[in-house]
């Protein structure tokens, strides 16, 4: 199936709800200083257009070639009354006993997509982290699946909507 990667427009799907206040260059800089990092401008350009949402491009390619996906991103939130703030993702990181120092994306609780700063304070690479069960107690693995934030949305990409004119009958089905 052919992948159409992200090429700079329509990132954020334009159906999805927006549950964070729109972003300002105050609340960009407060969150900045409350985690002691400077965030890739290339995902603060994405959040001054909207703060979070679903993605028109949620998929990519792990290094071993298995397809992920990161169905949306969270945005920038100090407030824990409008949604999952920063400080929260902070908890959850502790709760899992994941590193403090990543930027959560995305995570489900079992899978996380990640800015690393646990060796940098700017231009950190971009991590998925998974649960490895392989082990009698369950592990994380980290993937690097990016140098950078920028390395990593052109990565990203959308499969075409199926057409159902070009499906084959499936078995049991009556064909008309």
């Amino acid at each position: 199936m052919k992948q159409e990667f992200y090429r700079g427009k329509n990132f954020w799907k334009d159906n999805s709800e927006q549950t964070m206040s729109p972003i300002s260059e105050e609340l960009i800089k407060n969150a900045e200083d409350i985690l002691g990092i400077k965030l890739p401008l290339s995902y603060i350009e994405l959040i001054k257009q909207k703060n979070g949402g679903e993605l028109n491009y949620p998929y990519f390619i792990l290094p071993d070639g298995q397809r992920e996906s990161i169905p949306n991103m969270e945005g920038i939130c100090l407030a824990p009354d409008e949604g999952t703030s920063i400080l929260s993702l902070k908890e959850m990181l502790q709760e899992v006993q994941l590193p403090q120092e990543f930027f959560v994306l995305w995570s489900d609780f079992h899978h996380w997509v990640v800015l690393d700063y646990r060796h940098t304070k700017s231009e950190p690479p971009v991590l998925y982290i998974r649960e490895n069960y392989s082990c009698e107690d369950v592990t994380w693995e980290f993937i690097e699946i990016a140098h950078s934030f920028a390395d990593f949305l052109h990565q990203l990409f959308r499969l075409p909507p199926l057409n159902p004119k070009t499906l084959k009958p499936s078995y049991g089905r009556n064909k008309q």
